[in-house]
């Protein structure tokens, strides 16, 4: 009994299976002829749409509609194939190479927009310089620190900060009683010689008349010697006060005429200080202005034991100062000493330094480098090397648009040039203009977490 009862339940299962197969075989056949009816159909319209013209272009239309019914047979996905692969035939895909380590890529227009410009690693004579360090002070052969030579008041000052001026040019107007005692006594001088001059011409022509005697006209030239010597005295003292030269052209008010010294500057040259106001009551020997003429400035440096064989009287020296430092002033060691100081085993040098367009300033602190020979070195443009993180580097053109950082060693320093010591061949190109848009860019590659290059695009 179980038996029959297990044959009857495979006997069912195998006519559900039946069923199910016969049932999805009916169904994709009736999908298949309701495509192909639905192709029929679009095609009998398509041809009423259609106006017959010339027997040609009819077997021509046929012809287009008999393929567009062959292309629609086709499964869809295989047609979407088709087309894909006849795209990527006719426009290749162009693959770019990773970007290096510390590589910048720019197109034409960017590089052209950044005014980047390269030039070759030279390798030829470069000048041996002995550095040093000091400070630039005023040329005191062209120095003047002018001071009143007697006690008063100033009534007016005339020159003022930056003022150029000339020799015996009035700076300022004293008013001095000192000075107005010393021209009282001038005068008085004066009139007692004019006097004894007049008796003794008197005399002499009464000598010559023998109406006196030789004894009577040699005490009155005797009296004249006197009263010469007292005038020359009372001159003298005048111009040891300052009181020479010119009256100035107009008096302040209230003011003795006789009293005015007029103070001058002795040299050409700057107002490069002053220390008094109107109404300031100065002293005797207290300095008021100071001039300078600062064509030439000097700079003292301790030149030490061991570089006095480099360093000589007259050889050429650069100088460069951190506000210019992209310039270098031209400049001679005109002054060596003659002892040695015993705590540091230095020696003081004095260079003299051009300053025709007076961009240089007394008090700066500055670089010295003084030539001593030539030697055959690498070398680049100072404006090519840059500086981040301690090291020094620069961008060398591996080809066009393809910008790559190199870090450098650095040597010394002359004419616009740096040594290189390590990390350049000779003849690369390095970008000298520009540089700063390429560092730019790399860092803007090293912010997006990159591997430190960078892309450049036209904007």
């Amino acid at each position: 009994m179980r038996k029959r009862l297990s044959k009857a339940w495979w006997l069912v299962i195998i006519a559900v299976v039946l069923g199910l197969a016969g049932f999805w075989g009916w169904r994709h056949l009736h999908e298949d002829h309701d495509h192909d009816h639905h192709d029929d159909h679009a095609h009998q319209v398509q041809e009423e749409k259609q106006k017959p013209t010339e027997d040609h272009d009819h077997e021509h239309h046929d012809d287009h509609a008999r393929q567009d019914h062959e292309d629609k047979k086709k499964p869809p996905q295989e047609h979407g194939h088709d087309h894909d692969d006849d795209h990527a035939r006719k426009v290749p895909e162009k693959k770019e190479e990773p970007l290096q380590p510390g590589e910048v890529r720019l197109t034409p227009e960017v590089i052209k927009q950044a005014g980047i410009e390269t030039v070759p690693v030279l390798h030829g004579p470069m000048d041996i310089r002995v550095p040093f360090t000091g400070e630039l002070v005023f040329n005191e052969e062209k120095l003047a620190r002018i001071r009143s030579r007697v006690p008063g008041r100033v009534v007016k000052i005339v020159a003022d900060y930056g003022q150029t001026v000339k020799p015996g040019e009035v700076l300022a107007i004293i008013d001095s009683v000192e000075l107005g005692q010393a021209r009282m006594a001038a005068r008085q001088a004066a009139a007692r010689f004019n006097a004894a001059q007049k008796c003794y011409d008197r005399a002499h022509q009464l000598y010559e008349g023998k109406a006196i005697s030789r004894a009577e006209l040699q005490e009155r030239q005797a009296r004249l010697e006197v009263e010469r010597a007292d005038l020359d005295y009372a001159q003298n003292r005048l111009r040891l006060l300052g009181a020479v030269g010119a009256a100035p052209a107009s008096v302040p008010k209230g003011s003795r005429s006789g009293a005015i010294l007029a103070l001058r500057s002795p040299i050409a040259g700057r107002v490069v200080d002053r220390k008094i106001t109107p109404g300031l009551v100065v002293k005797e020997d207290e300095e008021l202005f100071t001039v300078a003429d600062a064509s030439t400035l000097w700079c003292f440096v301790q030149i030490p034991e061991k570089d006095l064989p480099l360093v000589k009287v007259g050889s050429q020296a650069a100088i460069t100062v951190s506000s210019l430092s992209q310039e270098e002033f031209p400049g001679r060691v005109d002054y060596l000493g003659d002892s040695l100081d015993k705590a540091t085993r230095t020696i003081k040098g004095r260079v003299k330094v051009d300053n025709p367009q007076n961009r240089l300033k007394a008090g700066m602190f500055s670089n010295i480098a003084v030539k001593a020979g030539e030697r055959q070195a690498l070398s680049v443009p100072e404006s090519a090397v840059l500086t981040a993180n301690g090291e020094h580097f620069v961008f060398v053109e591996m080809s066009p648009g393809s910008f790559v950082k190199h870090i450098i060693k650095l040597g010394m320093k002359g004419g616009g040039r740096v040594e290189v010591l390590d990390g350049l061949d000779p003849d690369e190109p390095v970008a000298f203009k520009g540089a700063f848009a390429l560092k730019s860019e790399l860092e803007k590659g090293v912010s997006k977490g990159g591997l430190g290059g960078g892309h450049g695009h036209a904007h």
